[in-house]
């Protein structure tokens, strides 16, 4: 695939729509469908790897998550059985019920940290895909738009002789 940018392509298709030919009494041109499809193409293959990395993070994100309640689950269990031991410990039962709780706190706590930083780069990456397509659109609007205030000019100054 040739590697060129997203603007040198859009400037392709502005210039194979330009040169196709006018048709009378209207702004209408006859283009090559097959020239600007692939351009088309070529377009969408240059769109940044985030939308690829979006799709993926997106469909991972429950993986993540039960990952995170699972490892959770695990250290709670953990917390438990080091609990019941202590506890076995007459001397040291007190302490040991302290220790247990603190545990089951600290791997709530973690759990829930693991969620909201997934969350945060699912957003992340949102917000990156959302800031590139808005980037992209604006870019294909101004193009479009420029190609009919370019015909209009044409049309002006073919209307004043």
């Amino acid at each position: 695939m040739n590697t060129m940018t997203i603007s040198r392509l859009l400037d392709r298709l502005e210039e194979t729509v330009n040169n196709g030919k006018k048709q009378m009494f209207s702004n209408m041109r006859l283009v090559d469908a097959n020239t600007c499809l692939g351009i088309l193409q070529q377009i969408r293959n240059q769109l940044p790897n985030e939308l690829a990395e979006a799709t993926v993070l997106l469909r991972d994100c429950d993986n993540i998550k039960a990952e995170a309640e699972k490892e959770a689950q695990n250290i709670i269990e953990e917390a438990k059985q080091e609990a019941m031991r202590l506890v076995a410990e007459s001397e040291i039962m007190r302490e040991a019920q302290m220790q247990a709780s603190e545990l089951v706190n600290n791997a709530g706590a973690y759990a829930d940290n693991l969620v909201e930083q997934s969350y945060e780069q699912v957003n992340s990456l949102y917000l990156d895909v959302e800031n590139s397509m808005r980037d992209m659109l604006n870019k294909v609007y101004a193009k479009r738009n420029s190609l009919y205030v370019a015909d209009e000019r044409s049309e002006g100054e073919d209307g004043n002789q």
